[in-house]
């Protein structure tokens, strides 16, 4: 089962035929609002709902009456993008597309991108995917592992999450052997065929496939 995730991210960010993508969706804050008014169908509705005004958030409990709200204090220890994700989980997702996640306030931003991380994601962490206009995110786990280049990005990049041991990358136009373990954002490599080759021993590795803007 793929899950949709939609964040509340300026949508200026968003891919091209974001609602046409296949599989159910799972509203987070704004981005609840922007697919009700795209008429799709949610599986979850989930939030504290501090970026919509009453009036939006009353429309949209009013025309959501089958669909389940959950609705957070803004005080809370997760956030609202972690409580979607644990929906996801719930729902025994196969993959995960997470949208609208990007711009806007970093923190945000940072507190995303490290949601794998998070001990309780431990079983998800190579099904999630963080996707927007310029950039796609994936995280591997310890192993030898291979990246497919998305079609139209010409960037690649790797930062451990953590602590990864003994991490080396092949078949890139930037190579790694036996990389010390440190915090560092291997950023600006390339792929020379549509296929990288990457091994690590430990610890979480993102990966990040990238596109320059206007392309």
């Amino acid at each position: 089962m793929r899950v949709n995730i939609l964040a509340g991210g300026p949508p200026s960010l968003w891919p091209k035929n974001l609602f046409a993508q296949p599989g159910t969706w799972i509203g987070v804050d704004r981005g609840a609002w922007y697919l009700y008014q795209e008429g799709l169908a949610m599986n979850a509705v989930i939030g504290d709902f501090d970026s919509l005004s009453e009036a939006e958030y009353a429309t949209l409990r009013a025309h959501l009456q089958d669909t389940e709200i959950e609705q957070f204090p803004p005080e809370k220890d997760f956030t609202d993008t972690a409580l979607a994700l644990r929906q996801a989980q719930r729902l025994g997702a196969d993959v995960i597309y997470l949208y609208g996640a990007t711009g806007g306030r970093i923190d945000h931003l940072l507190s995303n991108l490290w949601l794998p991380a998070e001990t309780e994601f431990a079983d998800i962490v190579d099904r999630l995917v963080l996707v927007d206009c310029q950039n796609q995110v994936t995280y591997l786990t310890p192993g030898d592992r291979q990246v497919r280049q998305v079609p139209g990005m010409k960037y690649l990049g790797f930062m451990p999450l953590g602590l990864v041991d003994n991490l080396v990358i092949h078949d890139a136009k930037y190579t790694l052997t036996s990389a010390k373990n440190k915090p560092k954002m291997w950023s600006s490599n390339e792929f020379v065929t549509e296929l990288v080759h990457v091994s690590f021993d430990t610890g979480i590795l993102m990966v990040t496939q990238s596109k320059d803007g206007g392309i």
